[in-house]
């Protein structure tokens, strides 16, 4: 049952990132619409400055909630459960309100001193006050994730982004701001909103459903979740401040390189736009359908871990590098033979499509990596996925700082390869240590890549042939992608990559299986 469960979630969660994601790149390109492409290098430039605030808000305690509730259940303990989730509560409030107070005050300094762009000042203090409801609501959501709880942190996502794009659409329509400045203002008021609205729904769900776990049980206190959230949280919170103080400094420096390299200001704020706030987002759209597996392997592997189910583990990740890899495979054949169509139907630019092009190599990696840091955090090696992304980030920093005055966009696109490459090959070179996976290279990665390359290459040349008169360019765009899909998944059964066994495996997961009785840890006594 609890199989089961976990796809269904998984399923759940996959629809709900693809809708997200979805709606993400609609408000992007209405966004585009009315800012540009320098206003979204703004809005850009001031986001990576509160996602330094929002490292420090939130990561780690989400994890430390989702590990421990999912202890206190693989224990038999449910009664503890509240009161550890009220004192991560409270950790995260301490946090986020020193967060909020010391970005809001710093502010004018940051805009003056730091990027030089007094636009973005009145945008952070906006954001400050959104964060205090971020973190606690990321506390809540990762004790949705641990009691597989999925819909109701699915449907808050769906509402804080609704509830974003609709404050923010209304702003625009009746109020009409001029200028970037109060442009990105109404961007911001939209997400602050957002982010409330969010926080609300998730701790009135909260509420109900750590009500009905209980069972009239008498609520325990917890012992020693002080000590758990220190050992998970604190070196998570440390270090990811770190990177992402990196990060922000990283995104500080590329504009800036590009005007040392000889751009305007408003030239450097454009290509910067373009390739953080436009093309990226494309590439990992797809990413969707990995999202959920990825977030939904943390509690899973972190009881087997607890469990000592060291071959659940192993089949567990294979399965996952398998999938992913065969998929990844297959969306960056797709940008690669339809970058320009797709470049043209978001934004209406070609140059979107050829960074798409440029780019897409780097997806498996993209993807690949999410997927193996979320099976680290659940195996208990966070500090080492940490200690990778912080060597990244120090690396990136101090190429884009070296690089991009003297070669503009071209150093900065080599900076993102090397460091896709770097980070990627640490994190997964520690996954098949610890889970002792062995990757197959050939039904994993060189048949699939052949197939991706025939699929797109074939349903590409079929159209040219055919008579497609009349049919919308998007429209076109979307058969063929389809119909690449099909003929791709077609070759992976021909060539061995995805066999019958593969096939009858992923149908059995939403089939109901009986749950042994007696075991310590019932949801991985069959690996």
């Amino acid at each position: 049952m609890k199989k089961r469960v976990f796809f269904l979630n998984a399923v759940l969660l996959t629809a709900s990132s693809l809708l997200l994601r979805t709606m993400n790149i609609s408000y992007r390109v209405y966004l585009t619409s009315k800012i540009g492409a320098e206003g979204m290098g703004l809005y850009q430039l001031v986001f990576s400055v509160f996602v330094l605030a929002i490292t420090l808000s939130t990561s780690g305690i989400s994890l430390a909630v989702t590990r421990l509730v999912s202890e206190a259940i693989a224990d038999h303990q449910p009664q503890t459960v509240r009161s550890g989730v009220r004192k991560c509560l409270l950790f995260s409030a301490c946090l986020s309100l020193a967060a909020m107070t010391a970005m809001y005050f710093s502010a004018d300094w940051i805009g003056h001193s730091i990027l030089g762009d007094g636009r973005i000042i009145s945008s952070l203090k906006i954001l400050a006050f959104g964060l205090p409801f971020m973190a606690l609501c990321s506390c809540l959501k990762g004790y949705f994730l641990a009691v597989r709880g999925v819909v109701k942190s699915a449907v808050g996502e769906v509402l804080e982004q609704v509830v974003t794009i609709g404050v923010t659409v209304v702003i625009f329509s009746f109020f009409a701001p001029s200028g970037l400045e109060h442009g990105c203002r109404a961007i911001m008021i939209g997400s602050t909103v957002g982010e409330v609205a969010s926080f609300l729904f998730i701790y009135i769900m909260y509420w109900f459903h750590v009500k009905r776990i209980q069972n009239g049980q008498r609520p325990q206190k917890s012992t020693g979740i002080l000590h758990k959230i220190c050992h998970i949280a604190l070196p998570i919170t440390f270090s990811s401040t770190l990177r992402s103080g990196l990060s922000a400094l990283e995104n500080i420096l590329i504009p800036i390189g590009f005007r040392k390299y000889g751009a305007s200001s408003q030239n450097s704020l454009s290509e910067y736009g373009m390739i953080h706030g436009m093309v990226m987002p494309i590439l990992y759209f797809p990413s969707s359908f990995l999202i959920a597996f990825s977030s939904l392997l943390i509690p899973e592997m972190s009881e087997a871990n607890a469990c000592g189910h060291k071959r659940f583990i192993n089949r567990a990740t294979s399965r996952s590098f398998q999938l992913t890899l065969l998929f990844s495979i297959f969306v960056t054949s797709v940008f690669l033979a339809f970058s320009h169509e797709l470049g043209m139907a978001f934004y209406q630019k070609e140059q979107a499509g050829a960074l798409l092009r440029l780019l897409a190599p780097l997806v498996p990696l993209f993807y690949l990596d999410s997927v193996v840091d979320g099976i680290l955090k659940g195996l208990d090696q966070q500090l080492h996925s940490l200690k990778y992304n912080f060597s990244d980030s120090a690396i990136r920093v101090v190429l884009i700082f070296f690089l991009i005055p003297y070669t503009g966009s071209k150093g900065y696109l080599c900076v993102l390869f090397f460091s896709t490459i770097f980070n990627a090959t640490l994190s997964i070179h520690r996954l098949i240590k610890v889970a002792e996976v062995q990757i197959k290279f050939m039904d994993w990665i060189l048949k699939p890549a052949l197939c991706g390359g025939i699929s797109t290459l074939t349903v590409t040349f079929l159209a040219k042939i055919l008579p497609v008169d009349g049919i919308a360019d998007w429209l076109r765009c979307v058969v063929e992608i389809l119909a690449s899909g099909i003929f791709y998944y077609a070759l992976l059964r021909i060539s061995g990559s995805f066999r019958k066994y593969d096939q009858e495996w992923v149908r059995s997961i939403f089939l109901t299986k009986k749950r042994e009785k007696n075991r310590p840890c019932p949801s991985h006594s069959k690996p």
